[in-house]
C-alpha cells in the first residue's frame, strides 16, 4: 500500500531508502529528512508491505501538473518486483500530472527508459561524470 510517510521519516528503512536514492551522497541525511518533514512543496510516499516500507518516492510539485521526482528507491531484497513502477503509476493515477521530470545516474536512467521516459544524457565537463535528465509527458485524452 502506497502511503504518505512524511511523519514516519524516523523509521530505519526510510533512512536506508533515502541513502540508496542519494547515490552521489550529496545531501546530509538529517538535512534531507528535515526538508521532507517541513517543506510543504515536498511529498514523501512509501510502499508498505507486511509492515515494512520497501520503497519510497520523494517529489515536488513544481506547478499544478508537473512533478519533479527527487528520490525513488526500493530495498535491494525487494528490487525487480515492480515496486518502483507501481509507486510511480499510483502517483500518476492519484495526481494526474501532465509531466514528470527526474534527474538521475545511469542505473536510474535505465529504469526511466523502461517506463518510456525520454532520457537526455550529459557529462560534467570538469569531472566527466554523466547525468541524465528524464522526462515523461502525459497524453491528455479528450
Amino acid at each position: 500500500m502506497l502511503k504518505n510517510i512524511k511523519s514516519e521519516t524516523d523509521r530505519p528503512e526510510v533512512r536506508e531508502l533515502l541513502g540508496y536514492a542519494d547515490v552521489a551522497g550529496r545531501v546530509d541525511e538529517d538535512e534531507l529528512i528535515n526538508r521532507y518533514k517541513t517543506d510543504d512543496r515536498l511529498y514523501l510516499y512509501g510502499y508498505e508491505d507486511d509492515g515494512l516500507i520497501v520503497g519510497l518516492l520523494g517529489f515536488e510539485r513544481k506547478e499544478e501538473r508537473i512533478i519533479h521526482l527527487h528520490h525513488i528507491a526500493v530495498l535491494p531484497e525487494n528490487r525487480l518486483k515492480g515496486y518502483g513502477r507501481g509507486m510511480l503509476l499510483q502517483v500518476i493515477k492519484d495526481l494526474d500530472p501532465q509531466q514528470i521530470i527526474a534527474d538521475t545516474d545511469e542505473e536510474g536512467a535505465q529504469f526511466f527508459r523502461n517506463l518510456s521516459f525520454t532520457v537526455y544524457g550529459s557529462a560534467d565537463p570538469l569531472t566527466g561524470l554523466e547525468s541524465f535528465h528524464c522526462v515523461y509527458n502525459m497524453v491528455d485524452e479528450e
